[in-house]
């Protein structure tokens, strides 16, 4: 469900970005590259210390795996496949109405056997867009397609539309372009068809 960041961050127009997974760093640099140019209204800044970053980024080897963040605790979910190409976002809600964003965690798979760099710049985008405010929303047609399968050393969305090639270069549905401006402009609201 689309969710805000706090109003104090969001007023800054960026988030900061803290990469815990180390096998994951040149997808992560590229990914955030390929966020920016995107133009939702929030840039994404890589962070160089853990505790004062916004999301932060971390390799798990499946469900369960636990990462704290000043007692609150984001886990994997009991479908999380560490050799799957695949990644899973958990945004922290304050509990205070409106119910708003105050800091997210990504998980990458830690036990994929092989991938190309392009494909793992792909699931990475596509979790920072979850992390951005998307978490747990997907749309019908491009990034945020709920599945995506690999094809030509990228990704492509399983019921892929009409002459749609795999991606890198990104693919953004109308949805997804709308849905993020709304939350980080001042964007009217998206119609839902």
């Amino acid at each position: 469900m689309p969710a805000q960041w706090l109003k104090r961050i969001r007023k800054t127009g960026q988030l900061s970005v803290f990469n815990k997974a180390t096998g994951w760093a040149v997808p992560v640099d590229a990914a955030i590259k390929s966020f920016n140019k995107l133009q939702f209204g929030v840039q994404l800044v890589a962070e160089k210390t853990e505790k004062s970053t916004n999301i932060v980024v971390v390799s798990a080897g499946g469900p369960g795996e636990k990462y704290s963040y000043y007692g609150d605790i984001a886990v994997t979910r009991q479908d999380f496949v560490a050799d799957r190409l695949h990644g899973q976002t958990t945004t922290l809600l304050d509990q205070r109405e409106p119910k708003e964003i105050f800091f997210a965690v990504v998980f990458l798979p830690g036990k994929l056997a092989k991938a190309t760099k392009n494909q793992k710049e792909m699931v990475v985008v596509h979790e920072l867009i979850h992390a951005s405010g998307l978490n747990d929303w997907h749309d019908s047609v491009g990034l945020m397609f709920a599945n995506m399968k690999e094809e030509g050393g990228g990704l492509i969305e399983y019921l892929p539309e009409k002459g749609a090639k795999p991606m890198p270069p990104i693919r953004l549905g109308s949805k997804t372009v709308c849905k993020m401006k709304m939350l980080w402009s001042s964007e009217e609201a998206c119609k839902d068809d």
